[in-house]
């Protein structure tokens, strides 16, 4: 069987990087033997320790940076779970705390949550809490932006009522009305959800 050929097209070439301008820096790899290839004796790619490349000391110098990190679920106040389904691992955490400090650190960075509204199943996975057993990878006072398919909520420096709505409006149309109760039942008569 004659192995595919793949053509690697770079686009991101890293020239305006503060430091380890030009370079593709990394911690770890995974990927085809056309990506192992690419990567081998490549001068464009430095494969670091993660000490280096998860500093958020380190993150934060490079202007502009933008971290995009996925999560499992999002609670109402913005506390991110992206490692567990309830008390079922799903995966490691990863670098996400790390990035998300060094991104919200760094001049004119961003640092965003992105899932899609609902699970396959049609979960919302914008929740009034997280599921019992849910790990918090990311706590609400770091996180910045969450996006879905439905939009972006900017919770930076906002109430925890604030962030309900911001997120309420963001979650799958089929469940933001169940949401809106689970807020008022939270944070009591004073929330008063409107749609965007």
């Amino acid at each position: 069987m004659k192995e595919k050929e793949y053509k690697i097209n770079i686009i991101i070439n890293n020239m305006n990087k503060k430091f380890d301008k030009g370079k593709m820096v990394s911690t770890f790899l995974m990927g085809s033997k056309a990506v192992y290839d690419f990567i081998d004796d490549n001068p464009g790619v430095y494969m670091m320790d993660v000490g280096y490349t998860n500093d958020p000391f380190i993150v934060a110098q490079q202007p502009k940076m933008t971290a995009i990190n996925s999560a499992v679920s999002v609670d109402l106040t913005g506390q991110v779970n992206s490692d567990s389904i309830g008390m079922k691992f799903y995966s490691g955490c990863g670098g996400q705390l790390d990035f998300i400090r060094g991104a919200g650190a760094s001049q004119g960075g961003r640092a965003i949550i992105a899932l899609s509204s609902v699970t396959a199943k049609g979960v919302s996975k914008i929740c009034p809490i997280l599921a019992p057993g849910a790990g918090v990878v990311t706590p609400r006072h770091d996180v910045h932006y969450v996006v879905t398919e439905n939009g972006v909520a900017d919770l930076y420096g906002k109430t925890l009522q604030k962030r309900a709505k911001a997120l309420i409006n963001i979650a799958h149309p089929d469940h933001q009305e169940e949401l809106d109760k689970a807020a008022f039942e939270r944070f009591g008569p004073h929330f008063h959800y409107v749609s965007k």
